[in-house]
C-alpha cells in the first residue's frame, strides 16, 4: 500500500549522513539540524529551517522560511515556496509546491503542481486510525496520521484541502478552494459559485 512507501523512506533515511554539495547555494541565514543531504545546484533560501533526516535532490529550490521536518525525501528539480511546511513525506521530481502549503505524512509523485495554501489533513478529529479506499475496498491503515497520495502530473489550485487518506488520481485538476472528501476518478473539477449582488447602502 502507498503509505508503506513512507515507512520505507524513513527506514532508508535512518542511515543518512550529512552531505551538503559544495555546488549548492545555501543561505547563511538558513538553519539545518541533524542529517541533511543537499544536492548540487539546489538553493536553500533565507530563513529556511531543515530538521533531518532530510534528503534534497539536485537543482531544487527551498524558498524563504520553508520548514522541512524529517524523515523527508525531495526529488530533483522540485520547488517549494515561501513559508510552506513539509514533514514525513516522499516528494517526487519536478514537483512545484506553492507558498504556505502544508504537506504531512504524504506521497507526491513526479510533475505534480500545488498552488498556494494547499493543505493535506493528516489526522482525524476523533483520533481514530485512518481508513483508505483502494480498488473498492476499505483498508485500515493502522496509522493515526496519514495524509494523501497525489498522483503524477496532478494540479491543485489555490486553497485545495485534502482529507486524510485520500488519493488524487494522476493528471487530475482541482480548481481553487475544493475540499477533497473522497477519492475521485481522474478528471477536471471545479466549484460552482453563485454570487448575489446587493445594492450599496
Amino acid at each position: 500500500m502507498w503509505w508503506n512507501d513512507l515507512q520505507a523512506m524513513a527506514g532508508a533515511l535512518a542511515l543518512l549522513q550529512p552531505d551538503l554539495d559544495p555546488r549548492a547555494d545555501i543561505s547563511p541565514r538558513a538553519t539545518m539540524r541533524g542529517a541533511v543531504h543537499v544536492g548540487a545546484g539546489s538553493r536553500i533560501c533565507d530563513g529556511a529551517h531543515i530538521q533531518g533526516p532530510v534528503s534534497i535532490g539536485r537543482d531544487c529550490l527551498i524558498g524563504n522560511h520553508v520548514l522541512l521536518r524529517g524523515p523527508l525525501c525531495i526529488g530533483d528539480d522540485t520547488r517549494i515556496g515561501f513559508c510552506s511546511e513539509l514533514k514525513h513525506a516522499v516528494v517526487g521530481r519536478r514537483v512545484s509546491i506553492g507558498p504556505q502549503c502544508f504537506i504531512g505524512d504524504s506521497r507526491i509523485d513526479d510533475d505534480a503542481y500545488l498552488g498556494a495554501l494547499v493543505r493535506t489533513s493528516n489526522h482525524r478529529l476523533d483520533g481514530a486510525s485512518i481508513d483508505v479506499h483502494v480498488d473498492g475496498q476499505v483498508i485500515n491503515s493502522q496509522r493515526d496520521k496519514l495524509g494523501a497520495w497525489i498522483g503524477a502530473g496532478a494540479a491543485l489550485g489555490v486553497g485545495v484541502i485534502i482529507l486524510p487518506g485520500r488519493i488524487i488520481a494522476p493528471g487530475s485538476q482541482f480548481g481553487p478552494r475544493i475540499t477533497v472528501e473522497r477519492n475521485l476518478p481522474a478528471g477536471r473539477y471545479r466549484l460552482l459559485q453563485h454570487l448575489h449582488s446587493q445594492p450599496l447602502e
